[in-house]
């Protein structure tokens, strides 16, 4: 068998990297049936001495497993430690039936796909936004394409609500992904009955932990909530920015194309003028190094040095300054609409303008 991201040397994965032990199912002995094969009428078997298929839940019992989980999700969310360090816990399949359009229904879903969600989905856990409520999705259903959905949640009292989530897309994909690292484990390992974990649960939980273990994940919940929606407002910033860059070069394009030879003529002698203070800068470089010499060796005293210097320094600032003030005035008067808001053209735009004027130029080549 290939090993997937969930199943190695006889152990399950988890989300988190940590590898348990798996209980393998033990093998049913076949013994050798000598007797004449006869054909059964019971219709307890399909076939001549076939194993009875396991007998079909009826929608009630499917309805009062469905109940018994969502009645005790926080007491199983409360004992995640416990469930997700003991496979057969982990393992123990649950009765609800959740799904994606176009995709139909989902494999059966186990306590450890529930709680690995629970702990990896941010939006998989919900609070209320007035008294800060937590509430658990426990059911996953809605369109894949459009986000149309219709989950549902389950509170601490056990009592469930349906529920249109605006991040379906950021719901699913997680749930899918970790079902799918069950598969394997599902039919390699042992797996307790509902019944079984929550009775057992039941028996050993205390008020006091119960208590404490829901309060330490509402903190770690709510705290992987904020951060991803914090990440999440960020990607977006910086995508409705990128998009607002693309929509005002494409504006400003357009403007500069009502002036196109203008706007050439400026350009060129923008680099003119822009080469020649490139120039006359390595000129006072050249200077400031040979009056550093002269200080050196005596032939200029520090009072004859700092006014050099510092002559050579505001040259270069006012050369820079009337560059930029040529380039101001010429874009202003040549487009006109860059310059209409409240503060005008900024300098701090002038960089990004020039830029986008200089990318223009050459495209028009």
């Amino acid at each position: 068998m290939e090993e997937n991201n969930n199943i190695i040397e006889n152990g399950i994965r988890l989300q988190n990297g940590k590898v348990i032990q798996g209980y393998p199912k033990l093998e049913p002995v076949v013994e050798e049936d000598k007797e004449t094969p006869m054909f059964d009428t019971t219709g307890e078997y399909f076939s001549i001495r076939k194993k009875p298929q396991k007998p079909k839940l009826t929608d009630e019992e499917e309805l009062a497993l469905r109940n018994l989980f969502t009645d005790n999700a926080f007491l199983i969310l409360a004992n995640r430690e416990r469930i997700l360090n003991d496979s057969r816990m982990l393992l123990t399949p649950l009765c609800v039936r959740n799904g994606l359009a176009y995709s139909g229904a989902f494999q059966t879903a186990t306590l450890g796909v529930y709680l690995e969600w629970w702990i990896n989905a941010p939006y998989s856990v919900l609070f209320d936004e007035q008294d800060n409520a937590m509430s658990l999705i426990w059911y996953v259903s809605g369109s894949p394409l459009s986000g149309g959905n219709l989950c549902s949640k389950v509170t601490e009292d056990g009592k469930t609500e349906t529920v249109r989530v605006p991040f379906f897309i950021k719901l699913w994909p997680k749930f899918t992904d970790i079902l799918a690292d069950y598969h394997d484990a599902k039919k390699l390992y042992q797996a307790y009955t509902l019944t079984e974990v929550i009775d057992t649960l039941k028996s050993e939980t205390t008020e006091e932990f119960y208590k404490e273990s829901i309060r330490q994940f509402h903190h770690q919940a709510k705290v992987r909530l904020l951060n991803t929606r914090l990440k999440d407002l960020e990607r977006n910033y910086e995508k409705l920015k990128e998009e607002r860059d693309s929509y005002e070069k494409e504006c400003h394009f357009a403007l500069f194309q009502l002036k196109k030879d203008e706007i050439t003529a400026f350009y060129k002698e923008y680099l003119l003028r822009e080469e020649n203070l490139k120039d006359r800068k390595e000129e006072l470089d050249r200077e400031n190094r040979e009056l550093k010499r002269k200080l050196r060796h005596g032939e200029l005293t520090n009072k004859e040095y700092q006014p050099l210097l510092n002559a050579n320094k505001k040259e270069i600032e006012q050369r820079k300054w009337d560059l930029d003030n040529f380039a101001h005035e010429c874009i202003s008067s040549l487009v006109p609409k860059l310059a209409e808001r409240s503060t005008g053209l900024s300098f701090k735009d002038l960089d990004k303008i020039l830029s986008e004027i200089a990318e223009f130029v050459m495209s028009n080549n």
